[in-house]
């Protein structure tokens, strides 16, 4: 669930910190910023060209969706690191950009889908909230593909 194999397809997620999660998101996609931590799983695989899906966790507004995808463009190197006002104490190493971007007609409900979903495992589907911690997780090509088609 959490090894660093590479992988092309990732979930950036946004979850309820000093505001809602969507809140966030929102803010980050009008800056076309989005901090990356020092403790991000999946940092290595972060890179350019890399297809993304954005997902709301936490208890809010869209929270347990999918809302939109992107493609990384650019990976914006800090000059020193700096914490994000949104998530007390989490140490900012980078930011990236997005080109593509799409929002979802209606949100996706992982509820609704789970089944169809190859990258949580059957046996862990009750607990998929493991799948969706830390920030960015990876996702496979099929769930990537079933979730945007």
């Amino acid at each position: 669930m959490r090894d660093n194999i590479e992988s092309n397809y990732l979930i950036f997620i946004s979850s309820d910190g000093k505001r809602e999660g969507y809140e966030i998101f929102k803010e980050r996609i009008k800056n076309n910023l989005w901090p990356i931590y020092n403790k991000t799983p999946q940092l290595t695989n972060i890179k350019i060209d890399k297809k993304v899906l954005f997902y709301i966790a936490g208890t809010n507004k869209f929270a347990q969706n999918f809302i939109g995808n992107a493609i990384i463009e650019d990976i914006v190197n800090l000059k020193a690191t700096t914490i994000d006002p949104y998530q007390e104490l989490k140490q900012v190493l980078f930011n990236v950009k997005f080109k593509d971007f799409n929002y979802f007609e209606k949100p996706i409900n992982i509820k609704d889908h789970i089944d169809n979903l190859s990258f949580i495992e059957e046996k862990k589907r009750n607990i998929y909230g493991l799948y969706f911690q830390g920030g960015v997780c990876k996702i496979n090509q099929q769930s990537y593909d079933y979730i945007i088609k």
